[in-house]
C-alpha cells in the first residue's frame, strides 16, 4: 500500500499525496518559502521511505500549482535526489512542470543534472497550470 501518510496542509502550502493513476504522485501548491522548508523535508523522506518499501520504480511530482521555491525548500530535494541516487533500490523522479512559470525550468535542470537518471523533466499542460500567471505578466 502506497502513501501511509497524509497530506500537510497550510495557509500558504499544500503538500499533498495523490491516490489515482498508475505511478503514485505527490503534488505541491502554494509557495516553497521558509515557512515551508522543515514540512517540505519530513514530507519528502516520508515519500521517500515509502517508495522503497513498496518497491516502486517511480514517483510523479506534480509542481504545477508551486508559484515559489526558496532555496532551502529546493535544497530538500536535492537532498532527497542524492538519497534516491545512493540508494541501493532508487527509483526514478518526474517532475512535473508548469510550463507558464519558466522560474520552474531554471530551478529544476540543476536537479536533473545532478541525478540525470534519476531525475525526468515534463512539461505538464493542466488547465490548472493553464490558469497560473506569472506574477508581473
Amino acid at each position: 500500500m502506497i502513501w501511509n501518510f497524509s497530506a500537510i496542509r497550510a495557509k500558504t502550502f499544500a503538500f499533498l499525496p495523490v491516490l489515482e493513476g498508475t505511478i503514485p504522485t505527490i503534488k505541491l501548491t502554494g509557495t516553497g518559502d521558509a515557512e515551508a522548508m522543515p514540512p517540505l523535508d519530513r514530507f519528502l523522506k516520508l515519500v521517500h521511505k515509502d517508495l522503497v518499501d513498496d518497491r516502486r520504480g517511480a514517483v510523479a511530482v506534480d509542481l504545477t500549482g508551486l508559484y515559489f521555491i526558496n532555496s532551502s525548500c529546493l535544497k530538500a530535494f536535492v537532498s532527497w535526489i542524492h538519497k534516491v541516487k545512493t540508494a541501493e533500490r532508487g527509483y526514478q523522479i518526474r517532475l512535473q512542470m508548469n510550463p507558464r512559470l519558466s522560474w520552474q525550468r531554471r530551478s529544476l535542470e540543476p536537479l536533473k543534472r545532478l541525478a540525470p537518471k534519476v531525475v525526468v523533466l515534463e512539461e505538464v499542460s493542466t488547465p490548472e497550470a493553464e490558469a497560473v500567471r506569472p506574477m508581473g505578466r
